[in-house]
């Protein structure tokens, strides 16, 4: 069972390590229930879209949105979505499961993502994975970039970006690491590696990875680029783009090089790649 939370409201300002900290209880406590879930027999929805839907994401999402409504801002979830969000400035968007597919797969690699959007970008983001038990969490706010990962520990600290670099050096002796989806790999990924990446590095390695994880990575610089083509929607990005852009890495579209947008009139993501800081 989940351990009691809070329940006050929090007055309408506050600050961004405030927001922060609620957010990391919330994904933690999310991943409890996750676990219950994993750890037992349990069935698989498919959703209008066709993509996979368990209890584990549906009980995650209610008790994530019950425990964020303390903070008086919206909140938009992959399992609850608003009829319109145009006129939220400031919200939460949280995937409660990312990577369901590999929940199913029962091979660990899948998070709890929450996100802050301000304006339109993800300035706070907070990723969990709760089979290692490993938190990603950072502020990403204007000129303000803190990030930290944390594994089996609840120490709240925040190293600032040129901090964080400098503790999450690439290993030179490691080939240049390309990293794509394990379960949603498509030939536009190799058409990419092939033409853009492979010309420079000619013995670059290729690595599959599960969910926002692959984010994660980059951000601790155990990896270099993640290509992306197949169907993502902002929530699967929005906590991981936070966290990547305060460590000094980027999220860009294939198509014009510019930044992820969020706050669309809907919600898919066009293809993208994310590279780890310096590249």
């Amino acid at each position: 069972m989940a351990k009691q939370h809070q329940e006050a409201n929090f007055p309408i300002f506050v600050p961004m390590e405030t927001l922060l900290s609620l957010a990391i209880e919330a994904a933690l406590e999310a991943g409890i229930i996750i676990m219950e879930v994993y750890a037992t027999p349990f069935d698989v929805y498919v959703k209008s879209d066709a993509s996979p839907v368990t209890q584990a994401d549906l009980r995650a999402s209610n008790l994530i949105k019950e425990m964020l409504e303390t903070s008086n801002l919206p909140f938009v979830s992959e399992e609850d979505l608003p009829g319109d969000r145009s006129q939220f400035s400031r919200y939460w968007l949280v995937d409660p499961l990312d990577g369901t597919q590999e929940f199913v797969n029962r091979n660990g690699e899948f998070t709890v993502n929450i996100a802050l959007i301000d304006e339109a970008r993800p300035v706070l983001g907070v990723i969990y994975a709760p089979v290692s038990d490993t938190l990603w969490y950072a502020i990403n706010d204007k000129s303000v970039r803190k990030v930290a990962m944390v594994h089996d520990s609840r120490t709240f600290a925040l190293l600032d970006c040129d901090d964080w670099k400098n503790a999450h050096k690439p290993e030179t002796s490691r080939p240049f690491t390309v990293l794509v989806s394990r379960s949603h790999r498509t030939h536009e990924v190799d058409d990419y590696i092939d033409k853009y990446l492979r010309p420079e590095h000619p013995d670059l390695l290729i690595d599959s990875c599960g969910s926002s994880l692959k984010f994660a990575r980059l951000a601790e610089g155990s990896a270099d680029v993640y290509v992306c083509y197949s169907k993502t929607k902002e929530w699967d990005t929005a906590a991981a783009d936070a966290i990547l852009g305060a460590a000094g890495g980027k999220v860009l579209r294939i198509s014009d090089g510019l930044p992820l947008t969020y706050s669309k009139e809907d919600y898919p993501n066009p293809p993208f790649v994310a590279y780890a800081a310096d590249l």
